[in-house]
């Protein structure tokens, strides 16, 4: 269990939800989804927050960079108040000296883009193509050529963006020819592509058949559930997200399943207990917690909390902590 991946999911950048102007029918927008014109990301929670990880297991932080870092080339995409690279730089060679490996994060799905701008309503045109291929090879850089790189991707359909003021989403064809396009350029630097992968996902690039023709096994899967998940041997007919998991594995794929403390504080143990009893294990290549909070003051305890909450479901299920 000690080479697998135990991932913390944190937010640097937070424009990755809602385009100016959209309906905020989030449950809790006042977590950070709707789109802001300054940083909402507190430096000092944030170290407080990624100096408690090494206790709790976690050696993976996969970083939401979207709009929260100064770009060299695209300087327009880059909030007011966003990190330097040398600052991030900085932080980065820290992580790794405590044991933790950082991975870039940028959601290019047509879903959770409002972090790219204007650029946002580009997608498929050269211009966002070059634009895409631009802050990937500058993160990739900037992160010392990491193992691999966090594209999004997820829930790019009508009821997900319903509320912007503008709703593009591509039709399969389309999604796997800009995927493939993303893939490729993380590829030729020598990074591995990482997607989210839930079963609605799948459906966005075509249903299984197409997603198995399109998605290369290269490519790490994150499905993702926050629910309570009842695992016995009829979970896989009850719930989509368990039906994919053993797809996956089946299919030879690598994957790193997500649990979160959003909706149910026992969901990463049940995450893990049913991939342990009825996954593949040599699919798993890790677990990942999501707990969708922005990195501010008033959200600390709660980020403590989803990390310690992960440890001990691992601890519960893997016998380790």
């Amino acid at each position: 269990m000690n080479n697998k991946i135990w991932a913390f999911l944190i937010h640097l950048g937070t424009n990755c939800w809602l385009q100016k102007g959209a309906v905020a029918d989030f449950p809790r927008p006042e977590e950070g989804f709707l789109f802001r014109d300054e940083m909402f990301c507190d430096k000092q929670t944030w170290r407080k927050v990624v100096d408690f990880l090494p206790s709790r297991g976690i050696n993976t932080l996969l970083i939401d960079v979207a709009d929260g870092v100064c770009y060299d080339r695209h300087p327009e995409i880059s909030i007011p108040g966003a990190w330097t690279k040398s600052e991030l730089r900085a932080e980065l060679d820290r992580l790794r000296s405590m044991g933790i490996t950082p991975i870039p994060k940028c959601n290019f799905s047509s879903g959770h883009n409002a972090w790219m701008k204007e650029y946002a309503f580009m997608i498929g045109t050269p211009k966002h193509y070059e634009v895409c291929k631009d802050v990937i090879e500058e993160l990739i850089e900037l992160f010392d050529t990491p193992p691999f790189f966090h594209l999004g991707l997820e829930e790019e359909e009508y009821e997900a963006i319903k509320g912007y003021p503008i709703a593009i989403i591509r039709a399969p064809c389309k999604k796997a020819e800009d995927a493939k396009f993303l893939f490729d350029v993380c590829r030729a630097h020598g990074v591995r592509p990482w997607i989210w992968a839930g079963d609605r996902d799948v459906m966005g690039f075509g249903g299984d058949e197409a997603f198995r023709k399109n998605v290369g096994t290269d490519v790490l899967l994150s499905n993702y559930f926050y629910h309570q998940l009842r695992c016995n041997d009829d979970a896989v007919n009850r719930y989509p997200f368990a039906e994919y998991c053993v797809k996956f594995a089946e299919w030879g794929y690598e994957q790193v399943p997500t649990g979160s403390t959003w909706t149910w504080h026992a969901n990463n143990k049940d995450v893990m207990r049913f991939c342990k009893n009825y996954v593949d294990d040599k699919s798993i290549a890790g677990y990942m917690t999501a707990s969708w909070l922005m990195t501010v003051e008033k959200k600390y305890y709660a980020l403590l909390a989803d990390a310690d909450n992960f440890a001990h479901a691992r601890r519960d299920i893997y016998g380790e902590f």
